[in-house]
């Protein structure tokens, strides 16, 4: 198999005068004609082989790029070549020639000048270059704070590689222009550019903060529909036969039971740890909570019941909820156990949820018997439940 020359293979050939070379007292250096003339050279580079290092090689968009670096810098496109590497899918180049760059391109007189002190960790460099008559300085941050440090140079020689690492801080701070767009191969492993940029949308309120945030709205606005103080009013009931909102200690924990049926909660046990508040219905006299028994047959009647069509586990789950949330002394505190029960209460399902949420409105507003009625029971029983 005859393998064909690369520079035959383009249309037309190239020729040894495709691409114009100047000379001057620091050497040849490439001189194209036209964008034209450059994409030839691209091409033919690409096809370098040894001559240029592993990623350009059939790459010709890539050596292009190199190409016209390497023309704005007037220095060889295949020493830049050389001196080139893949970071990040960005180009990258060595600190070396970066400092070159600095020194033949920046328009300083004469050379950067480099003063060290410290040893160690707390190695720093002083640099400083000239400019229409100015001395612009640079001092480096301490060796110990600047990361990464992957080329072997700072471990070997830390002096060299600070010096490079101040070089080019030099330029990004007083001649930017030189180093547009360009980075060595440690600026590159932290380079945050597209395809690394961090995501800094706001995160989603997550469903428990937006039930909280309109559970709070909702207390906050005027509230409509029945109230308790109306109820008492249209009794002729004085406001003062309001329960106090503390713990019961007269009724032993679990004496509230669901019925066989699921209905209704069985009141048996809790009559019976009042001592008697069944004669009391009967006379219309007032019961251990303070509420008198007449008004507590209104609420009952009046307060759409949240758990009709609930189980038993999830009218369990809603009202051992209620008395931990009617128990809180402070909003901080009810929001905590709110927060708490977050987790089990959707869990139990989204009509526990919705039905929690509205019971915490009737206790913010005030009106804990309003709750109690709504779960099938009575403020006591409410109180009893631990």
């Amino acid at each position: 198999m005859t393998t064909q020359n690369p520079v035959e293979r383009y249309d037309g050939g190239i020729s040894t005068t495709a691409v114009g070379i100047s000379a001057g007292p620091a050497g040849s250096k490439l001189a194209p004609a036209n964008l034209a003339e450059v994409v030839k050279f691209a091409q033919l580079m690409s096809e370098g082989g040894v001559a240029i290092p592993g990623h350009l090689r059939g790459q010709a968009g890539a050596c292009m790029a190199i190409t016209i670096q390497a023309m704005e810098w007037e220095m060889s496109p295949f020493a830049v070549a050389s001196k080139s590497y893949v970071v990040n899918d960005k180009i990258a180049y060595e600190a070396q020639l970066i400092a070159a760059v600095v020194n033949t391109r920046s328009g300083i007189k004469g050379r950067l000048r480099y003063r060290y002190e410290g040893e160690g960790d707390d190695l720093v460099c002083f640099c400083e270059g000239d400019i229409d008559g100015e001395t612009l300085p640079y001092e480096s941050p301490p060796k110990g704070t600047i990361h990464p440090q992957n080329s072997p140079l700072w471990k070997t020689d830390p002096r060299q590689q600070l010096g490079y690492y101040s070089a080019r801080a030099w330029a990004r701070r007083h001649t930017p222009e030189v180093l547009l767009g360009v980075y060595d191969r440690e600026e590159a492993q932290n380079f945050h550019g597209p395809d690394q940029a961090k995501d800094v949308t706001p995160e989603k309120p997550k469903l428990n903060d937006r039930v909280n945030a309109q559970s709070n709205a909702d207390a906050a606005a005027p509230r409509e529909g029945f109230s308790a103080g109306f109820v008492a009013g249209q009794l002729n009931l004085d406001q003062s036969d309001q329960p106090a909102e503390e713990p019961s200690p007269s009724i032993p924990q679990g004496t509230v039971e669901e019925s066989e049926a699921g209905d209704a909660p069985s009141t048996q046990a809790a009559d019976e740890a009042r001592g008697g508040d069944q004669g009391a219905h009967a006379s219309g006299n007032t019961g251990t909570s303070g509420v008198p028994v007449q008004k507590q047959e209104v609420l009952k009647a009046k307060v759409p019941a949240l758990t009709t069509d609930m189980t038993n586990e999830q009218k369990a789950a809603l009202r051992a909820f209620a008395a931990a949330y009617y128990m809180g002394v402070s909003a901080d505190e009810r929001a905590g156990i709110k927060q708490d029960n977050f987790t089990a209460l959707e869990k139990a399902g989204d009509v526990v949820l919705e039905a929690s949420n509205k019971i915490c409105r009737m206790i913010d507003g005030r009106a804990p018997e309003d709750a109690a009625a709504a779960l099938g029971i009575t403020l006591d029983e409410l109180k009893a439940i631990k």
